[in-house]
């Protein structure tokens, strides 16, 4: 028998059911005896009434969890428990025994071990439900509070469902001994994210809420923000410390400088949930597993088309987002098709008063002039003698960049035979940067310059006006001729594939096989001025640098500003990877199960760079391959179970995990695990672990870097001005980054008090060999010890020869000219220092019904505790808390009500102050609200299913708190942990057919 709970549906199955008598006691779950059973794939509520006439068994739906859902086929003779579970494959819903006959069947986003996004009322779960006759009366069953036990309380038992959770490798088994973090389908509607980026941002482990991060576009680094638990290895590389996975799998890396993959390709219409796991898992999934895992799941069985429009608009700024997803499923197979559009408006910094430089730049228009030491500052009116023309060149930045993405996502599922299932997905994705550059600013390499003058038409007109007859030198801003800005030009391309099959082998285990390719391309322009050319033509006399008088001729302003420097990138993943699991052998606990599995990869890596006017041939490539082979195994243990529990062991789970990874430039590494969870007593899990994790070098930090170049520098040993320098920038020969991780942490839900959740989870990283630069330390700090190894002073031309060997010159060096430079300085990637890394991640909710409604009010968050560092060779440590490296604290609290079609949400996000290193000034803290609500209209046919919902971020408005750091271009705000943006209201209609 099926109950649901809800009001419709439990009429018309109990109807269905009325004849049905529980006659078959023998089936009772939990015997071995099997059944005979023949169920077709059809909708899940259809289907799971047909299982429980079969099995003799009762079934409860905890609200609309299996609404829209679809069911696979069982057809044969299976115990109950193997049935369900090939019932239920690929739904993402969790089942519990409840009582002797008795089963509970719940949405995945019920089940949340240590910390969700929102934790809001479960009323915005129409966005998985299809078919419902009357959606305002399906919207008021779709509260669990009010009518069914809470579905954390229901659901604290491991799921018995055929699907593999984040952090294990194992079927139906949860990570042991880790904490599992879910944003869950619902929860992504609620954040009214328009991007996988922005959604990543709500989560306290992952980012800042509501910050911008550095993707502003202004170069060939920064336009993928990378994912990063705990602000763990930012800045430290190319490769990031968080693996991101796709179903369990690989993205390709994105960028010029970096191999991380870009997370926004992602389209978020795609996403079933997110699984984060904060915590080192190299033992299950190998390199950059470091800090932790971030997956996404993607949506699979859909009946029906859902469409999504949504309009969003602030202060200069628009956002316009829209998707239709369409899926079918039949008796062996499914089909799902999605196409996602969204664009965003650019904000430029002349619309934020708060952006602005402090120090204002000579570099204007008009111009200033030097002659024989004294300044001439010009205008229409006149000479100024002795003063200056001050400017600010950066505020006509683009704070946010233009963007336009499509994405899609095709995925296929088709049963061969029994037991036997090929899948296959893939998903594209292109993206369009665009962002406006103060031709004269910080981030224009080639922009405004001084050019010397001694004669000319033009030159003759300003001393005709003042200026005394001599040698000039002239400030050339070129906003007279080009405009205040050029235009800086990012398209990528995402395309990430799989095929794969899975097979039941023997007993309950099974095997899978995948086959996963991705491929990036990404092409940067970066706008600028010919310099050269322009000097060229002030020296001739056929250009004007004043910035007053004459206009240039406009075939020379065009031939000046065709310029720019364009990076190409491509890389490529591809791995083959086998896995089998099952149970090996019955304990009093339940099943001890195991996995084992392999995996082979190739990585490419390949970048070119040209300068100059379009059409220029590259100057500079490189490529990079990596092939790497590796073998693990993971073993679950049930010491105490429902069977054998005894006084202070409820429960005892013990996971041993262990993985060799072998790289053909970097070595092998064996990285192991453990995990136990204990359950005291009932409503209190304890988990912990330690572990050991890696991270290979990004083939962007190796060598093969783009940017790997010496650099002719000035000189500061003071042998005199014509003396010079050579710096080693770019990528190094580098060794696995390592790290030893420990947790620590406890769910507790008491039955006295149901629907009250508080979880936490302590963490501990020791990292070491962390990859980063050295600093310019090492030029202005010769006195130091610890800099020695990074510099070489009056060095022979052998040893120029030996450390500049295979690299590009950027300006002349020996052997270019014959003079060998005073000190080479060696400012590549190294592997510099050591970390150590402590906190706590905690989540504290409470969920209510009344007859005002179901109500929830909670706050999730990560305070760090320690995040020291010390350079390798060095006896200090340094702490890093508290500054824009690592703020301590970031908090997320939420309060949320749903009654009928009606639900709404209040978020009020928090990130304490921190220090500024740069000038030791306090940044202050950074507090907004968020709204989000919906209405289901309750309306019948066409117009049924429609869901109106309105977004509002940072609902008072509130400005950034002030930050400076010219070194990084941060004007007013720093866009790591906050945002220029303010209130964004955003207004959406969703709609299912």
């Amino acid at each position: 028998m099926l109950l649901f709970r809800q009001p419709l549906l439990a009429l018309i199955t109990t109807t269905a059911l009325s004849t049905v008598g529980m006659t078959a006691a023998s089936a009772a779950v939990g015997q071995v005896s099997t059944r005979q059973f023949d169920v077709n794939a059809q909708p899940a509520d259809k289907g799971l009434v047909s299982f429980a006439q079969q099995a003799g068994i009762q079934i409860l739906a905890l609200g609309s969890s299996v609404t829209g859902k679809s069911v696979s086929k069982v057809k044969g003779a299976f115990t109950v428990e193997e049935g369900l579970k090939r019932l239920t494959a690929g739904t993402g819903l969790l089942i519990r025994q409840t009582g002797p006959r008795t089963y509970t069947v719940a949405a995945p986003e019920a089940r949340r071990p240590i910390a969700s996004l929102t934790s809001k009322p479960r009323a915005v779960a129409f966005v998985e439900q299809t078919g419902a006759t009357n959606p305002a009366s399906e919207m008021q069953a779709a509260t669990p509070q009010a009518d069914a036990p809470p579905p954390a309380e229901a659901l604290s038992a491991e799921p018995v469902q055929d699907i593999i959770v984040t952090g294990s490798s194992i079927r139906g088994v949860a990570p042991t001994g880790s904490a599992l973090t879910t944003v869950s389908r619902a929860d992504i509607v609620a954040t009214g994210a328009s991007t996988t980026t922005e959604l990543l941002r709500s989560v306290p482990q992952l980012g800042s809420f509501g910050a911008t991060g550095q993707n502003t576009g202004h170069d060939q680094a920064n336009f993928v923000d990378q994912p990063a638990i705990h602000g763990i290895g930012v800045g430290n590389g190319g490769g990031g410390l968080t693996l991101v996975l796709v179903d369990g799998l690989r993205l390709p890396g994105a960028g010029i400088n970096q191999t991380a993959p870009d997370p926004s390709a992602i389209p978020p219409s795609a996403i079933e949930r997110i699984e984060v796991v904060a915590d080192g898992a190299s033992s299950i999934y190998g390199s950059d597993a470091v800090a932790g895992v971030v997956n996404f799941i993607l949506r699979k069985n859909v009946n029906g088309i859902e469409t999504n429009g949504r309009v969003g608009f602030g202060s200069g700024y628009r956002t316009y987002n829209g998707n239709i997803l369409a899926g079918k499923t039949w008796d062996t197979g499914s089909v799902l098709f999605d196409y996602e559009y969204s664009e965003n408006t650019a904000l430029n910094g002349r619309e934020r008063d708060y952006y602005y430089s402090r120090t204002l730049s000579t570099l204007c228009s008009p111009a200033n002039v030097t002659v024989g030491g004294t300044n001439y500052a010009l205008s229409p009116a006149g000479v100024a003698r002795g003063t200056f023309n001050q400017c600010d060149v950066n505020q006509a930045n683009d704070l946010v960049p233009a963007q336009h993405r499509h994405q899609g996502m095709l995925s296929i599922r088709q049963e061969l035979g029994d037991g036997i299932t090929l899948r296959a997905r893939t998903i594209y994705s292109r993206r369009n940067v665009d962002s406006l550059q103060a031709i004269s600013g910080g981030y224009v390499s080639s922009g405004g310059l001084s050019v010397p003058v001694t004669s000319g038409p033009f030159y003759n007109a300003v001393v005709a006006q003042g200026v005394p007859a001599g040698a000039e030198t002239v400030t050339y801003n070129g906003t007279g001729d080009f405009g205040p800005t050029v235009t800086n030009r990012i398209r990528t391309e995402t395309w990430s594939s799989n095929a794969g099959l899975d097979a039941n082998l023997f007993s309950d285990w099974k095997g899978s096989v995948d086959v996963n390719y991705g491929r990036e391309r990404d092409n940067i322009y970066q706008g600028g001025i010919n310099q050269a050319l322009l000097t060229t033509l002030v020296g001739n006399g056929q250009f004007n640098p004043y910035g007053i008088g004459v206009a240039n001729d406009p075939t020379l302003v065009s031939q000046v500003g065709d310029y720019r420097t364009h990076y190409y990138g491509q890389q490529t993943v591809l791995e083959g990877l086998a896995k089998v699991d099952g149970s090996l052998f019955q304990l009093p606990g339940g099943a001890v199960k195991a996995a084992l599995g392999a995996d082979i990869r190739r990585e490419k890596f390949g970048a070119s760079v040209d300068t100059g006017a379009s059409g220029t041939s590259p100057q500079t490539t490189t490529s990079g391959t990596r092939n790497s082979y590796s073998f693990y195994g993971e073993l679950f243990i049930p010491v105490f179970g429902d069977a054998n529990a005894i006084g202070g062991f409820q429960k005892l789970d013990i996971s041993l995990s262990g993985r060799y990874d072998h790289y053909n430039d970097v070595g092998g590494t064996t990285n192991p695990k453990v995990g136990v969870n204990w359950t005291p007593v009932e409503g209190l899990v304890l988990h912990g672990s330690f572990g050991k994790s890696f991270h290979a070098p990004s083939l962007a930090d190796a060598g093969t870097a783009i940017d790997t170049r010496a650099i002719r520098f000035a000189d500061f040993t003071g042998a005199g001005s014509s003396a010079y320098s050579i710096v080693l920038a770019g990528g190094n020969k580098l060794e696995p980054e390592k790290a030893t991780t420990f947790s620590l942490g406890g769910d507790l839900k008491p039955r006295f008090l149901p629907g009250l959740k508080i979880s936490t989870a302590y963490f501990n990283i020791d990292y070491k060999n962390v990859i980063s630069f050295p600093g310019f330390n090492v030029v202005t700090e010769p006195n130091n010890p610890i800099y020695d190894r990074f510099r070489t002073y009056t060095p022979t031309a052998a040893q120029v020869l030996a450390a500049t060997a295979g690299m590009r010159h950027d300006g002349l060096s020996y052997p270019d000219v014959g003079a060998l430079p005073t000190a080479i300085y060696d400012l590549r990637r190294q592997n510099f220092a050591r970390q150590k890394i402590d906190g706590l991640d905690f989540d504290v909710s409470y969920a209510m019904s009344s007859d005002y409604g179901a109500f929830n009010v909670g706050a999730a968050g990560t305070w760090l505790w320690k995040f020291d560092q010390q350079i390798n060779g060095d006896t200090v440590v340094t702490s890093r808390l508290n500054t824009d490296y690592a703020v301590n604290l970031k908090l997320r609290g939420h309060l949320g009500w749903a009654k009928g079609p009606y639900d709404a949400t209040v978020f009020v996000n928090y990130t304490n102050g921190y220090k500024n290193l740069i000038d030791n000034s306090n940044t202050g803290s950074f507090t907004t609200v968020d709204f989000h609500g919906g209405w289901v209209l309750p309306f019948s046919g066409i117009a049924a299913n429609t869901q109106l919902t309105v977004d509002v971020s940072n609902l008072f408005d509130k400005d950034p708190p002030f930050y400076y750091d010219a070194g990084n271009n941060y004007y007013g705000f720093d866009p790591t942990v906050a945002s220029p943006l303010g209130r964004i209201v955003s207004v959406g209609i969703r709609k299912k057919f």
